[in-house]
């Protein structure tokens, strides 16, 4: 007695079965159905995804396209992929105090450009991510990665800072991501300052660099 398949219902004829081309022939009439309706399935979703550098808004590459996303994330979607300068990671610049400065690193833009910033930080307090292109020497000639300690004289005010990203945290993660315009043969000094800290993490800090869009 013939019984049937699973998923497409083809005819399994039993042992005792005789042979008869018509169930051949249903069966072959059911698999060409579902090979041609699969390949078109698989043509269509193709044509959905579309090639990296559609700017239509009709396949996925399209609507990942800069000119559809906001300028923010249209500047780091461009240049997130840019030449690494700067890798920091693991950084623990909380010393005995609760106020620190920690220096990061200090950047001298090649030319006029854009640097691409990751910051990525386990914290609990109040805090702050500062870039300023003129601080004291104290400061430029000290090592990466280096606490210096509850206060820097003659710190530039926070309103003369190139970026002073200000924020207050329970001990959550944080990640932020920004591009700024750099000038030719001017130094960025990069702070991770602590104002009252009792813990804190650099996860990581990531420079990016592309002389490619002028400032």
């Amino acid at each position: 007695m013939a019984t049937f398949t699973e998923h497409y219902d083809l005819i399994k004829p039993g042992t005792d079965d005789y042979y008869d081309v018509a169930d051949f022939n249903e069966n072959m009439d059911a698999i060409d159905t579902q090979l041609y309706q699969a390949e078109q399935d698989m043509a269509g979703v193709s044509e959905k995804i579309g090639n990296p550098g559609d700017e239509g808004e009709d396949t996925l590459f399209g609507l990942l396209h800069p000119s559809h996303q906001p300028e923010e994330k249209a500047d780091i979607y461009r240049y997130s992929t840019t030449e690494i300068k700067k890798n920091i990671s693991n950084w623990f610049p909380k010393s005995t105090s609760s106020r620190f400065y920690g220096k990061l690193t200090t950047f001298r833009a090649e030319k006029n450009g854009t640097i691409y910033l990751k910051f990525k930080v386990t914290d609990s307090g109040s805090f702050a991510f500062d870039i300023y292109d003129n601080v004291p020497y104290q400061l430029s000639n000290a090592p990466e990665k280096t606490n210096m300690g509850e206060s820097i004289s003659c710190l530039p005010p926070e309103e003369k800072a190139c970026l002073h990203y200000k924020y207050s945290s329970d001990g959550e993660g944080r990640t932020c991501e920004w591009v700024i315009s750099v000038t030719a043969g001017t130094d960025y000094t990069f702070l991770y300052i602590g104002y009252t800290a009792s813990s804190a993490q650099l996860e990581e800090f990531l420079i990016g660099y592309t002389d490619t869009k002028e400032a």
